[in-house]
């Protein structure tokens, strides 16, 4: 029985993310997905977590630094240092990761699969993302790089807008 106030995460979806959030070095091209949250759709790419933080750290070094001179102040990269301590965390922890799954596999297989489940995936990275607005517009025409709870996803299929 699920209760009121705990939102349900579909497994399936929960483990996809988790496969790809382990994956050194990062798929290419990470899977298309459409996602349904509250009414609206939102696709993109799902890439890893780590890899969606160094690449918004990236993004974001380049959108707000500061010109010194013609040059480009690094330093001084504003939103940047938030997402550079972000994806550096990310990369350390995707580190003892597999260094600890690794470990994981020479336990018998009921351990493995209470000890994977102590650490579910609460999130979902997708690159290319664009969200459907009402009108039928898919917006932005660019894409952008979106975070979203997989609590708050209430269908998906495989695909892109």
């Amino acid at each position: 029985m699920i209760t009121a106030d705990v939102p349900e995460i579909d497994d399936t979806l929960a483990s996809m993310v988790e496969l790809i959030d382990t994956m050194s070095p990062p798929p290419s091209e990470g899977p298309g997905v459409i996602l349904t949250l509250s009414g609206l759709l939102v696709s993109g790419r799902i890439i890893p977590h780590w890899q969606w933080f160094e690449e918004v750290e990236h993004a974001s070094r380049a959108a707000f630094t500061v010109h010194t001179g013609g040059s480009i102040d690094d330093e001084h990269g504003g939103w940047a240092t938030l997402f550079k301590k972000d994806s550096e965390s990310l990369t350390q922890e995707h580190d003892a990761l597999a260094a600890a799954k690794d470990a994981l596999g020479s336990l018998p297989e009921r351990y493995q699969q209470r000890l994977t489940h102590l650490d579910p995936t609460h999130f979902i990275h997708l690159r290319e993302a664009r969200i459907l607005a009402p009108s039928g517009a898919a917006l932005p025409g660019s894409g952008m790089h979106w975070r979203g709870r997989l609590s708050a996803v209430s269908g998906w299929s495989f695909g892109q807008l």
